[in-house]
């Protein structure tokens, strides 16, 4: 499997990325509404916040946060998910740069940090190189904004456990694995959010407005966050 330092290098992987992962009324793009509800949320109590967009890819959150911060910085190793980036953004400052590799961010704090869709698809020793390099970044009274898409005990299990029949992995992990991940690196999870409990298939073949509401009614429920397949955690330094 392709390390995912190079992942998204490719023009086709990034148009896929963009037509079909987030294509209109996909699942990533209903999970993405609810996504941006709580991105609102959170945000809301920084009116004059330093943000900075770990992986921002093609511009999907940081072109949705851009207008209510004052200054946002996204960082992408993409030359490919750059350029569709760059057609989106106004005023947001964009570099292509392996912050694991070359921090020309170095010195510099952020009030909000995200990192979506990128702990869980990078290799556990990734995982630990990028948390080392933003946990500095963080701002004292900041908060690091993550999700993992893929919870392990979510309905996500059963397609980690079909994959393994064929000699696969499919990436996962849990509620209580992300909090540990965080803690190492000084930080903890302040808040945390989960939405999916219908399985993703479901979604092609039946009505999505009715899912996507029996989903948002899930995702009310504190307890259902634990077994959702996307989590959403808010942290702060400890």
């Amino acid at each position: 499997m392709k390390p995912y330092r190079l992942s998204h290098q490719r023009k086709i992987t990034v148009e896929r990325y963009d037509t079909i992962v987030y294509g209109a009324g996909s699942y990533d793009d209903c999970m993405w509404q609810w996504e941006k509800k709580i991105l609102d949320r959170e945000v809301a109590h920084f009116p004059r916040a330093r943000y900075l967009d770990f992986g921002c890819g093609t511009g999907r959150v940081i072109v949705h946060l851009e207008s209510r911060v004052s200054e946002s910085v996204g960082v992408d190793n993409s030359h490919e998910m750059l350029s569709c980036a760059r057609e989106r953004v106004s005023r947001s400052q964009l570099i292509k740069v392996d912050l694991t590799h070359n921090d020309t961010l170095a010195g510099r704090e952020f009030d909000i940090i995200t990192a979506f869709r990128v702990l869980l698809n990078s290799e556990p020793a990734l995982r630990d190189d990028i948390l080392r390099v933003l946990a500095p970044k963080l701002a004292k009274d900041g908060i690091f904004i993550f999700n993992i898409h893929g919870n392990t005990f979510s309905y996500r299990m059963l397609m980690v456990l079909w994959y393994k029949l064929f000699g696969r992995r499919l990436n996962h992990l849990s509620y209580l694995g992300a909090r540990r991940m965080i803690e190492q690196h000084g930080m903890r999870v302040v808040r945390a959010y989960g939405f999916g409990i219908i399985p993703k298939p479901l979604y092609r073949y039946l009505p999505k407005r009715a899912l996507f509401f029996l989903d948002s009614m899930f995702a009310k429920i504190p307890f259902f966050k634990y077994i959702s397949y996307n989590i959403i955690f808010v942290c702060t330094r400890a």
